[in-house]
């Protein structure tokens, strides 16, 4: 794969350039007559040309020609969004992220009703349930706080709408497959059934099913993003061998004597230059000298570690429409999706070096004696180690032997809607109810094994840490294993009911004066159960063992809308939305706009709202507020300081007299686990935002349309939780996160979700599209989306200082740098296509602008050797179809056309992986093939 070599967005411009260009044709064509339909964000039926609201439309086909071929692909590629792409082993799935202002601000629903959220988080939906075969079209309104659907809707709302009715039987599959060998490629089948015509007989069923699954990518297979030269390049430390060897297989070993470490190291295979009795062999021998960490043998840290997981994803979708009376139209949906994430990992490792369990983070050495046959020199054959005469060890072993880990993480998702429309007297009226599920349950796959349960094994002489087990030794780890089981699931449900009904009121200059009222109730509900199993295998272990919290919410709401075609120009509309929590008591929240076009080639428009989020379920009464450990080793920046506390170790224990009575312990406040403050926040308020967009459309010539709406977002109460990486590589930012007692010592570091203060975000959306079809070379067509965000400031608390992220990690919102969410200052999509008669070929080029990196180090910081600064990255897609006959479409295409490296980051240079998984994947060239065949 080739580095990227462009800084400047070369294809926008090109695009640009063809189509100022061709301004100078003009050519005809045939206008269809409009009809009025109800658009995402009023309930008022209308012209889609008449809408005031910005409005993005992407339809099914559009979105095969930009080489889109998951639901997740989608999502990412929104020039609105933020989102990234899950390419780790997390599982809750891909989530929209508009205007980096993160997930849960976002409204996500299917045909205009919401889905229940992803079970774990309870606070956004997982757009990979969508039923990708029967989406019709996608419809992302870009300015936020919706009155008709919720006032939540703070940064926008994004709505897939499914096909109205489809006859006829059609079979699809396609295949996404690298040029680079090793894994990753993707595979997608589906078929679409349906019988009956709305127009002729009256009703129509179909049902849409799709199933889609990637294989898992390893990182030894991508050897350019695991560079040892790149790692150092960026200021990280490349792997050596001249290191202490950690958990290994066979264990490595450190001497007991009188219950106390010696500090020397060793390992029964080194003398063999670590070549082990096992059949893979993982493991280098180490060059260290010294006696602590000598003689040993590591663990080569490329050999296990992903980059994609393996997933897979399956949906059906169920539509059944009833025509009745004049115009009236019953339809039922059923929506069921089940998805899973496998994500393999490094063997499960023990020893004085990882925690042996969950709820205390506890560590305590895992200990062989003599008495067992499988100790250095004993029966068991493992080789005996000169200078050992019998003491005690204290092992760091790898279950090497089992092999790699596999965590499950699984996702049922179900909705089920009723929905009736039509007219009645003279109002246009449409009433459904709804129920909704989403359940997430996560496990142990492959090869984990309970902690104590091993350390008995080895304690009683029954397991071999240094070598294969005998026939007891299998048993003995089938015994303890805990393959197979959960430890952790979660479970969301929804239940609704709306009504809405509208009418014209009277004649206006402009035309008819529109009405249009409704009501909602929900209920939502989440329960999460955690076992003690988590506590006993503790490795790649999320949540806490034996916590079970839930909570529930009902919230009704009203609105009202008021259309007003003033004049033939402008049209004036006005919505005002009403809400009762059951926890968080009424709030009201209006909203207005206007649109006034004083000629055909000319429209200007904007909104005006405001907006209101309460917490969610989760951030109010999730897992009871309790005092841990922290994840990692810190210093405590007051009694261990140091010039550079993001880096721990480098702190040492302070001679401040003031301190001098506690008889400081260093290995209490250096260098040690601190204690944190976690769980929900009950006393959390709601979020307040207003929102003002003004926008300009215009349509010089023929088939030509070109819009910019300047958008601009004022939040108050943001909530946010902070990391630990964040918290410590800002100590000063984040001081009063520090809670002491009054001699100093720390009490705990808060990690809840808090209410840190205000956020304002504002910039430009700009849109292009022309056509240009010709009598004898086909149709030309050239488009660009982009977002321009010229501001994103955030506050740590009401009334403090604002810091601006554009271009930075770290959005404030999130308020954790290692969400890895970066606000771009531009980001778009560029495409340009051609069709000629049954042929159809389109270039897709995505573009995010340059930002700076994590850059968590002190040798990162701005003006230090290794600061960095992420370039510029495009990507290109070609994508093809042809229409072999009425019946057979073809389509073939690459992703990733010139093979771009994904750009060289810091993000997480302690896995040793050097790409910026925010703008990228890993999986380099692909090659796509697609056939639908109809019946």
């Amino acid at each position: 794969m080739k580095h990227q070599r462009t800084t400047q967005p070369r294809f926008m411009m090109s695009a640009v350039a063809v189509a100022v260009l061709a301004l100078m044709n003009t050519a005809t064509a045939q206008e269809a007559p409009m009809q009025r339909v109800e658009v995402t964000g009023s309930s008022i039926k209308r012209l889609a040309s008449e809408n005031a609201l910005p409005l993005t439309t992407i339809k099914a086909e559009e979105l095969q020609n930009r080489g889109l071929t998951t639901m997740s692909e989608v999502a990412v590629a929104l020039t609105v969004a933020s989102t990234n792409e899950p390419v780790g082993g997390g599982g809750s799935g891909t989530m929209i992220n508009m205007r980096a202002l993160n997930t849960n601000r976002t409204l996500v629903l299917l045909n205009g009703r919401r889905l229940a959220n992803e079970a774990l988080g309870d606070s956004s939906v997982n757009v990979d349930v969508m039923p990708m075969a029967a989406i019709e079209r996608v419809e992302v309104l870009r300015d936020g706080a919706s009155a008709l659907y919720g006032t939540d809707a703070i940064a926008g709302v994004v709505n897939f709408i499914t096909k109205r009715q489809i006859t006829g039987v059609t079979a699809s599959a396609s295949t996404v497959q690298p040029e680079a060998s090793g894994g990753g490629a993707q595979r997608r089948a589906g078929i679409v059934v349906g019988k009956g015509d709305l127009a002729q007989d009256g009703w129509n069923i179909y049902s849409a099913f799709d199933i889609q699954r990637r294989d898992s990518l390893l990182q030894r297979d991508r050897p350019n993003v695991t560079d040892p030269a790149k790692i150092a390049q960026l200021g990280g430390t490349p792997f050596t061998p001249n290191t202490s060897g950690g958990s290994a297989s066979p264990a490595n070993f450190t001497i007991y004597r009188n219950g106390r470490t010696t500090n020397v190291t060793g390992n029964p295979y080194f003398a063999a230059g670590c070549v082990t009795p096992y059949a893979v062999q993982t493991t280098v021998s180490s060059t260290r000298t010294n006696a602590n960490g000598g003689k040993t043998c590591i663990t080569d840290p490329t050999y296990y570690p992903e980059l994609l997981p393996e997933a897979q994803q399956a949906t059906l979708f169920t539509k059944g429409s009833l025509a009745h009376g004049d115009g009236g139209l019953l339809t039922v949906e059923l929506n069921l999706s089940k998805s899973y994430i496998d994500a393999s990992d490094a063997p499960q490792p023990f020893g004085a070096n990882t925690d042996y369990d969950r709820l205390t983070a506890s560590r305590r050495p895992l200990m062989i004696t003599k008495a067992s046959k499988w100790y250095p020199g004993g029966s068991g054959g493992v080789p005996a180690v000169a200078g050992l005469n019998g003491e005690d060890l204290a092992l760091t072993w790898s279950l090497d032997e089992l092999g790699a880990v596999t965590s499950h993480d699984e996702q049922l998702n179900h909705r089920l809607v009723v929905q009736d429309e039509g007219e009645f007297k003279g109002w246009d009226y449409r009433a459904g109810v709804s129920y909704a599920y989403s359940k997430r349950n996560i496990g142990f796959r492959d090869n984990f094994v309970r902690t104590p349960g091993l350390y008995a094994g080895v304690e009683k002489g029954i397991l071999n840490p240094f070598g294969p087990q005998d026939a007891a030794g299998r048993e003995y780890l089938e015994s303890i294993s805990a393959d197979g089981l959960e430890y952790r699931t979660a479970d969301v449900r929804y239940y609704g009911a709306d009504v809405n009904v509208s009418r014209t009121l009277m004649d206006l200059k402009g035309g008819a004066l529109g009405l249009a009222l409704g009501a909602d109730w929900h209920r939502e509900s989440f329960e999460e159960n955690m076992n003690m199993l988590g506590d006993e295998v503790v490795y790649k272990v999320s949540g806490t063992p034996g916590r079970n919290p839930s909570g529930s919410r009902r919230v009704m709401g009203a609105y009202a809308e008021l259309d007003a075609p003033v004049t033939k120009e402008l049209n004036l509309n006005f919505a005002v939305r009403a809400d009762h929590f059951s926890d968080f008591g009424n709030t009201v929240n209006p909203k207005a706009s206007f649109r006034y076009q004083p000629m055909k080639e000319l429209m200007l428009r904007g909104t005006v709202s405001r907006g209101f989020r309460a917490p969610t379920l989760p951030e109010l009464y999730g897992s009871e507020r309790t005092l841990t450990p922290s994840s990692s080793n810190w210093d405590d920046p007051l009694l261990c300081p140091s010039a550079t506390p993001g880096v721990t170790g480098t702190g040492t224990l302070t001679t401040d007299p003031r301190y001098a009575g506690l008889n400081l312990d260093p290995t209490r406040v250096c260098n040690t686990r601190l204690t944190t403050l976690t769980g929900a926040n009950p006393d959390l308020d709601p979020e307040k935002s207003k929102t003002v967009t003004v926008g300009i459309v215009v349509e010089p010539v023929k088939n030509l349309v070109a819009t910019v709406d300047f958008w601009k977002i004022d939040m108050t109460g943001t909530i946010a939780q902070v990391s630990e990486d964040t918290i410590f590589n800002n100590i000063q930012k984040y001081a009063d996160l520090f809670v002491r007692n009054p001699d100093g010592s720390l009490q705990y570091i808060t990690k809840t979700r808090l209410n840190m203060g205000g956020l304002r975000t504002q910039g430009v959306d700009i849109g292009l599209n022309y056509v240009y079809p010709t009598s004898n070379w086909g149709r030309f067509g050239v488009s660009l989306d982009g977002t321009y965000t010229d501001k994103y400031e955030g506050q740590n608390e009401s009334g403090g200082e604002w810091f601006d992220s554009v271009g930075k990690n770290g959005a404030l919102s999130t308020g954790a740098t290692a969400s890895n969410t970066y606000v771009f200052k531009w980001k778009h999509q560029a495409r340009v296509n051609w069709s000629y008669g049954p042929f159809f070929a389109q270039l897709t080029q995505q573009y995010a602008s340059s930002y700076e990196d994590t850059n968590a180090l002190p040798t990162q910081k701005p003006g230090q050797p290794f600061f960095n600064r992420i370039a510029p990255y495009s990507v290109y897609n070609l994508s093809t179809s042809w229409k072999v006959n009425p019946q057979l479409k073809i389509g073939a295409g690459v992703n990733n056309l010139f093979d771009e490296d994904p750009p060289l980051s810091n993000q997480r240079l302690s896995s040793r992986v050097v790409f910026a998984r925010n703008v990228a994947k890993p999986i380099g060239r692909t090659f796509t093939v697609r056939a639908d065949y109809t019946f």
